[in-house]
């Protein structure tokens, strides 16, 4: 038998109510689901119009898509809906190509944005920086993507191009721009030395062994004589929170580092977890807007716990864990699904870290005055700042 449109809608409001109908009343929320139904009469009748009046013929799975899409990014811009072909790609941890162009990416105002571009990376050859609008990738409009959809689209063959139109944050006019996608080494700590006695670590992404590799960092400015430490996470993203744990430790010794808040499971308290402090003398940490996900862990870890001053820009405000859910054909969806807290109860989702001293800047500028002026704040640095709550 054919089905119609109709009948489609029809299917697909029914099994939604039905399921949730039959979730109300296992948890006995009854209230909840005559709510819940009486929202689904409205998308129903609202659905119906479209399909019947709109001035095109509407293809109902497009439609559908947009509606997943709409509902999931209005609650957190990292959600996203991922049909089944995406969904089982996510699932096995396949990429579209070994090859990258370096950014990291959110959404803001439907629109993909670059949350940062990796050093000696393409896209900072190509000068695109936090906060740059990307309209479309190849062609394809991002409104209609997600964050993991949209970094499948930037992946592909080393050596292969790949077509931008983007619209820098300073500009409404918007630029094409080309990129060759290369395979990226991972992004190490790096270490400088500012004489006569601040050592430098940049950290701009957590990668497994990050934390021992910070410590090593560490013992090397160490044994030129460091008196002072600037933690520079400009542009630092990483989704790794056993890292973000490991390099808090260093310098936490005992206590909370960061807690997972989930609406189901309660809280979960993440400790130090034991290993030998490398540092516990004066520090600053230098963060700006590229400063996102775990590296604000860290960030409001070591000002909660340590009262080590926060200098720079306000970070980007990424403070959620997502999850990889499954639907019942096959799709699925990326969902938050906890809220992270530091260590005083401060939740930073959505708006992001303010610094205890702010300073302007540029981490790509000629001669980086924005790290010279976090390192003459860090050298009239004695004893801990006040404790201040991210």
């Amino acid at each position: 038998m054919k089905i119609t449109v109709d009948r489609k809608v029809l299917l697909l409001v029914s099994a939604a109510l039905i399921a949730c109908i039959l979730s109300g009343a296992m948890l006995g929320r009854v209230a909840a689901t005559e709510g819940t139904y009486s929202y689904l009469k409205l998308f129903n009748e609202a659905l119906y119009l479209v399909v019947n009046n709109y001035v095109q013929p509407v293809d109902l799975d497009t439609l559908m898509q947009g509606t997943y899409r709409g509902m999931l990014e209005s609650l957190d811009p990292g959600n996203e809906y991922l049909a089944p072909a995406d969904y089982a790609k996510a699932v096995r941890g396949e990429n579209a190509g070994a090859a990258d162009v370096g950014l990291s990416l959110s959404k803001r105002r439907g629109y993909v944005v670059v949350l940062t571009a990796a050093p000696s990376s393409p896209a900072t050859e190509a000068a695109l920086k936090t906060g740059d609008a990307i309209i479309s990738i190849d062609g394809r409009s991002t409104r209609n993507m997600g964050v993991w959809q949209a970094g499948q689209a930037l992946r592909g063959k080393p050596g292969s191009r790949v077509v931008l139109i983007v619209s820098a944050v300073e500009s409404s006019d918007r630029r094409e721009v080309k990129l060759e996608r290369k395979i990226l080494p991972p992004q190490a700590p790096a270490v400088s030395w500012n004489p006569p006695d601040v050592g430098v670590v940049r950290i701009t992404a957590m990668q497994a062994g990050d934390a021992k590799r910070l410590d090593q960092a560490i013992a090397s400015l160490k044994a030129k004589g460091m008196k002072r430490l600037l933690l520079d996470l400009r542009g630092c993203v990483s989704d790794s929170l056993a890292e973000a744990v490991g390099m808090a430790s260093l310098f936490v010794a005992d206590g909370t580092i960061v807690t997972l808040s989930d609406r189901h499971e309660g809280d979960k308290a993440y400790k130090a977890d034991g290993r030998k402090i490398a540092w516990d003398k004066p520090m600053t940490l230098l963060v700006d807007e590229g400063t996102a996900r775990s590296c604000e862990i860290l960030t409001a870890s070591l000002r909660d716990n340590l009262g080590t001053p926060v200098v720079g820009e306000r970070t980007f405000g990424i403070g959620a864990m997502h999850a990889l859910l499954p639907l019942r054909n096959g799709d699925g969806v990326i969902l938050a699904v906890s809220t992270l807290m530091s260590p005083s109860g401060k939740e930073w989702n959505g708006k992001g870290i303010e610094p205890d001293l702010e300073v302007a800047g540029d981490a790509i500028e000629t001669g980086d005055p924005q790290q010279q002026k976090a390192i003459d704040y860090l050298r009239g640095v004695t004893t801990p700042a006040s404790r201040k709550a991210a």
